[in-house]
């Protein structure tokens, strides 16, 4: 690989919305509703399988199977979300 074909990783973030301690934002997000939790965890899954699948056409194997792997997962994480929404549902308020 030239130096031409290195991706430039300086656009990806290390905050998010200006947030840089990861543990805040893990605490922010584990507190969200869990149907809201349930589709950002699939959505994430979503945008890693996309990101694996544009690795691979670059040839870069290793990445686009670990990428792929981690999708599943998260893929296999928000179901597991969804199903204990589904168990909490009779300990919640109804709003």
């Amino acid at each position: 690989m030239n130096r031409q074909e290195i991706p430039d990783c300086s656009n990806h973030k290390k905050d998010l919305f200006g947030e840089t301690d990861m543990k805040i934002v893990a605490e922010a997000i584990g507190d969200l509703h869990y149907k809201t939790l349930e589709r950002l965890i699939w959505h994430l899954g979503k945008k890693l399988y996309v990101d694996s699948q544009k690795d691979n056409e670059a040839g870069r194997k290793n990445l686009a199977s670990c990428l792929h792997d981690a999708a599943g997962h998260l893929e296999s994480a928000s179901y597991w979300i969804g199903y204990a929404r589904d168990i909490s549902k009779p300990f919640m308020k109804k709003l």
